[in-house]
């Protein structure tokens, strides 16, 4: 049901009755991140296999920075419905985007899941994982003109905005973790 919700979201088919969209839908759209969490280990440990690199991986603080990435898009979303006046597609636009980004998660692991038990390189996994990890710019793009109720120039500009930040937590939480 989900799944096929944000397919439908995305290529632009009513996609309302896919989603819980209520007010409980909210927080239980979290659970995509929670769910993603995990996902993300197994990413981590394809990179601690290809660099060769033995001890320690900082898997709390791998969790840390997902949660802070996750929570950068509601406070995005929040200032630009707000700024915009479009308040009432700030939940159904955090619901659809936590669901989409937990499939992206899922096939970025599964292409690195794959390197991790030796049946793909990891050059294919790294290509495979990076069409995914920048098709969350389309899929934001996609949300903020489906969901988010803006035009063109206002989804693109959510869409960098939403990724920018990501990345930028990103950057900091493993300098801060690497340190």
């Amino acid at each position: 049901m989900i799944f096929d919700g944000v397919l439908k979201v995305l290529k632009g088919d009513a996609w309302e009755s896919e989603f819980d969209l209520s007010p409980k839908g909210l927080p239980r759209s979290f659970i995509a991140v929670a769910l993603y969490i995990p996902l993300s280990f197994v990413i981590a440990r394809a990179a601690v296999k290809y660099n060769a690199v033995e001890g320690y991986v900082p898997y709390p603080e791998i969790a840390l920075i997902l949660v802070l990435i996750a929570m950068t898009f509601p406070l995005i979303a929040y200032t630009l419905c707000s700024f915009f006046n479009k308040l009432e597609n700030f939940r159904p636009w955090v619901i659809t985007r936590n669901w989409s980004v937990l499939f992206v998660m899922a096939a970025m692991a599964a292409a690195f899941g794959l390197y991790v038990i030796g049946l793909l390189p990891f050059s294919v996994a790294f290509y495979i994982g990076m069409f995914f990890y920048l098709g969350t710019l389309a899929v934001d793009i996609r949300l903020a003109m489906r969901v988010g109720g803006f035009d063109w120039f206002g989804a693109v500009f959510a869409g960098v905005l939403i990724t920018v930040s990501s990345m930028l937590v990103l950057l900091l939480g493993l300098a801060q973790a690497l340190d």
